[in-house]
């Protein structure tokens, strides 16, 4: 099987390529490009091909090997990308993209490349071409005070839904609810560790590695956010989820300059 052993998919990953004369540059983006990977990393792979729309579809994928799962995506310049689980469990992330994007890299990295790449072919020299990687993450983008309420307004209108539902006995709409006040919370976490650590702070992205850049104490209080199905411990971890954004969201507004809109938070009434 093709991808049985992580250690030989690059080498037969460019052996597949190779016999495809529209691909004419591979580069890998990521922790495995970076040289920060660990054994459950997968590889970020992209395809310079002069016929990116020819793999819209998942056929081309058999010449690699087993799929167990697999999801079509636009990737961020309209290309076609493939997320795929191989048979072995070793999972690449494709991006197909048209060759001439490597003029434009060539004349400046954009945020993901700027991270750090690796050149795995390069059969027209044009990735050669390429700056090299400062390793350098994007510099992080703090709310106007407008964007900021209208946040804190939205995770409190959230919040507040989850003991109604709670009381009616809706435990899955209750943890639907739960996790969009999540993902509004963890906004605030990154806005709360700009605000303390300035815009070139790192942040990284869907909170991968919030233990390492959230300001102190704050990962600390985490394990408290989270509960099993029962309505108890669903209005519990709510509970916390909300007094955590409301600490965090005042720090924000006072480091910024900013109104916290204390009457929202009266929206969520767990009692």
């Amino acid at each position: 099987m093709i991808f049985e052993n992580g250690e030989l998919i690059v080498p037969r990953l460019l052996d597949w390529v190779r016999a495809r004369p529209d691909i004419r540059a591979v580069l890998r983006t990521g922790s495995r490009a970076r040289g920060t990977a660990d054994e459950w990393s997968d590889h970020d792979i992209e395809l310079y091909s002069t016929d990116p729309e020819s793999y819209r579809d998942a056929d081309w994928l058999s010449g690699l090997g087993p799929v167990l799962a697999g999801v079509g995506l636009d990737g961020p310049w309209d290309n076609p990308a493939r997320l795929v689980v191989f048979h072995g469990g070793q999972k690449i992330d494709f991006q197909i993209v048209p060759v001439d994007r490597l003029d434009v890299l060539a004349e400046e990295l954009d945020e993901l490349h700027e991270r750090g790449y690796e050149i795995l072919l390069d059969l027209d020299g044009s990735a050669a071409r390429l700056p090299a990687a400062s390793g350098s993450a994007p510099r992080g983008e703090l709310p106007d005070e407008q964007e900021f309420r209208e946040h804190c307004e939205e995770f409190w209108f959230e919040l507040a839904h989850i003991p109604r539902s709670l009381a009616r006995g809706e435990l899955w709409v209750a943890k639907a609810r739960d996790w969009e006040t999540k993902e509004l919370l963890l906004t605030m976490v990154e806005w709360h560790a700009l605000s303390h650590f300035g815009p070139d702070h790192d942040t990284w992205h869907n909170g991968v590695r919030m233990r390492e850049w959230a300001a102190p104490g704050v990962w600390e209080r985490m394990d408290a956010l989270f509960s099993g199905f029962a309505p108890d411990d669903t209005l519990r971890a709510a509970t916390a989820t909300g007094a955590l954004f409301a600490d965090l969201a005042r720090d924000v507004a006072r480091r910024n300059g900013f109104t916290y809109p204390e009457a929202a938070s009266r929206a969520f009434s767990p009692g």
